[in-house]
């Protein structure tokens, strides 16, 4: 997910980005020969052809799904790395410990930088932080 305009993001003219939470910048199906998928940590290299149909497949059924994003078009609020990091952990069912000892912080540190997000998204809940980043489209 890129929430900065397309020229700041790197992105030449010629390039669609569509935005949906199912599918995030773990997944990429390369072409009919490769696909990468998995954690930042711990991306897999597919191969299997039987498994890159099934990438392929999920990837246009969400693709022809998926929010496009125009050109210029930038997040409805504004977060940290740091914040959308801690975000994108929580989202993945990580605890403020598990977090903070991945990212070397205290969770004391972790629930500050959750709050301050929430914050800024106008979240009162965890929940709720997670579906408004959803539909933003930056987890």
């Amino acid at each position: 997910m890129v929430d900065s305009p397309y020229e700041t993001a790197g992105f030449p003219a010629s390039v669609e980005l569509r935005v949906d939470p199912l599918i995030s910048e773990r997944f990429m199906v390369i072409d009919d020969h490769i696909a990468l998928t998995g954690h930042a940590s711990r991306m897999a290299v597919v191969r299997t052809p039987v498994l890159l149909s099934l990438l392929g497949d999920l990837f246009e059924h969400v693709w022809s799904r998926a929010e496009q994003r125009p050109r210029g078009w930038t997040a409805p609020f504004s977060l940290t790395e740091q914040e959308k990091t801690i975000l994108r952990m929580a989202a993945e069912g990580m605890t403020d410990e598990v977090i903070g000892r991945r990212l070397g912080l205290t969770s004391r540190t972790v629930r500050r930088h959750m709050a301050n997000a929430m914050g800024r998204i106008g979240a009162h809940s965890r929940l709720q932080a997670g579906i408004r980043i959803a539909k933003a489209g930056i987890v």
